[in-house]
């Protein structure tokens, strides 16, 4: 495949835009690196939920961290609404083989320090993510790369050990982030992209500044002066911020939130369907979920529908390890198995395995209220088959500590699924994944996986999937709940914010704020 201009591109030329200026705000002058001037004025205020952890986009995993890193730092692809490979900071690439991908790199590119992006960025990128120093939690996710060549200055050339189906959705990952190949940068705590911003300062837990790239690539972007990311950890304090215009922009999550802002004068409610889904996850390292029939069991027991009822009012769909937001990668969950309902066979499977006075804890991180409410839910579940579970709240910091530590019995969280079944599921699923916090392990699954990522052929890709969401919905190392619908509330002055499936914040870089 060859392309040469990407969809946001085509738009800019095509109908160009123009930003209105935030009251007092005043307007400055940024010149693209073809010389044409770009108008740009005001600030848009976020409110953010949650500190990043960390900036660094081959270590982090939480999407604290990505919330920043996806306006900061580009990929070398991205994929369109329709799923389709589109070019970022690559222009053009070539398949040759099923092992060769040959990218060519855009001309005139510069990071934040003012360095041109080169092949042998790229070439440090990935191979920084490789290297077993870094201890990047996406290294799997880059195993079947066997060679990468700089082979000038803006060619750059991928040689696979194996055929590798997902490798474009994997490139156009955040944590595929394309970083400048200088060692001495510590990117946990500093950023150097060649996106439309760049990290002016960072208070941790208080905000996080943003100002326009000056030398940004693609014309008439961004369309704003500055970002601010304010940390406000309550949702409601987030609301009430946006309905006084203290800031333009937030996500919300609680149905109750939600109703209240849609009810706001000057605010409106943006409702966007994710690649996210909810789960309740096991430890299934230790007793009692080393136990396959036990966990089956409590799959059995929960009924996911009335979770999303209860604790969603009905905003959103049951989700199986794939989600249907992904479309015909997903197969019906009527059609996969511990998903009808049926509590007395799971107090059979319990009996079975000597597991009848079944007792246990749910470590939810406080900082979301969706996760609070999922595991109440699930407890008074549980409860109608005898078993305890007991809810321990800890501050989120704790939560991704422990995470991280493998130190619970089970956790109530959500993950992201991207853009192709491979990053939902080989990181997390896979022996020894790099996100696989479950510990879980299953010679079938492993087999299934490996052949869902070599595998060139879409519709081959498709059944294998099919066959992987089976296998795990009878091991059950996780009870897949529902999808995640992502709600912003908006002030009515802010223009082109519209997040997508698998992207929030890109269009960010197109955004602009009205006089109110």
């Amino acid at each position: 495949m060859a392309t040469s201009m990407d969809r946001r591109t085509v738009i800019k030329l095509a109908g160009g835009s123009t930003a209105a200026m935030l009251a007092g705000a005043a307007p400055v002058i940024v010149v693209a690196q073809d010389g044409t001037p770009v108008p740009t004025a005001g600030e848009l205020i976020i409110g953010k939920g949650q500190e990043a952890v960390g900036l660094d986009p081959a270590i982090v995993t939480a999407t604290s961290s990505f919330d920043l890193i996806a306006i900061v730092y580009e990929r070398l692809v991205e994929f369109d609404e329709a799923g389709e490979p589109q070019p970022m900071l690559a222009e053009s690439w070539e398949t040759p083989d099923d092992l060769t991908y040959v990218f060519t790199l855009r001309q005139g590119v510069t990071f934040h320090n003012g360095r041109p992006l080169t092949a042998e960025d790229v070439k440090f990128t990935f191979e920084r993510i490789k290297d077993e120093a870094t201890a990047s939690p996406w290294a799997s996710q880059f195993a079947p790369v066997d060679t990468i060549e700089a082979t000038d200055d803006l060619t750059v050339t991928f040689n696979l050990s194996a055929p590798y189906g997902p490798f474009l959705a994997t490139l156009s990952s955040a944590y595929a982030s394309i970083v400048p190949a200088d060692d001495s940068l510590d990117l946990q705590t500093t950023m150097v992209g060649t996106g439309p911003f760049l990290l002016e300062a960072w208070e941790q837990d208080t905000e996080t500044v943003m100002v326009a790239n000056a030398s940004y690539w693609i014309p008439d972007e961004p369309q704003l002066n500055t970002l601010r990311w304010l940390i406000l950890p309550e949702e409601s304090a987030r609301l009430a911020a946006v309905r006084t215009g203290e800031i333009h922009l937030t996500a919300i999550a609680d149905p109750l939130t939600v109703e209240a802002a849609t009810g706001s004068e000057g605010v409106q409610v943006i409702e966007q369907a994710t690649t996210d889904y909810y789960l309740l996850g096991f430890n299934t390292a230790e007793p009692p979920f080393d136990d396959p029939k036990v966990r089956r069991a409590l799959a059995m027991a929960v009924d996911r529908q009335a979770i999303i009822d209860a604790v969603f009012f009905g905003r959103g769909e049951v989700s199986g390890p794939i989600v249907p937001t992904l479309g015909d990668w997903a197969q019906p969950v009527e059609q996969l198995p511990t998903y009808t309902v049926d509590r007395e066979q799971a107090q059979t499977l319990l009996e079975e395995a000597g597991a009848s006075d079944l007792s246990f804890t749910i470590l939810v991180g406080s900082l979301y209220q969706e996760f609070v409410n999922i595991a109440l839910v699930i407890q008074d579940q549980l409860a109608e088959i005898g078993v305890t579970a007991e809810l321990e709240q800890v501050e989120w910091g704790t939560f991704i500590d422990r995470w991280v530590a493998r130190d619970f019995q089970s956790f109530v969280s959500f993950n992201g699924s991207g853009n192709d079944p491979d990053r939902a599921l080989y990181p997390a699923f896979v022996t020894d994944g790099s996100v696989n916090a479950f510990q879980f392990s299953d010679e079938e699954v492993d087999r299934l996986l490996e052949s869902g990522r070599t595998t060139t052929d879409r519709d081959g890709r498709v059944s294998i999937y099919q066959n992987v969401e089976v296998a795990l919905a009878e091991a059950a190392p996780v009870i897949f709940i529902s999808t995640r619908v992502g709600f912003f509330a908006v002030r009515d002055a802010v223009r082109g914010f519209q997040p997508t499936a698998a992207q929030t914040w890109n269009t960010l870089s197109q955004t602009t704020v009205a006089e109110e």
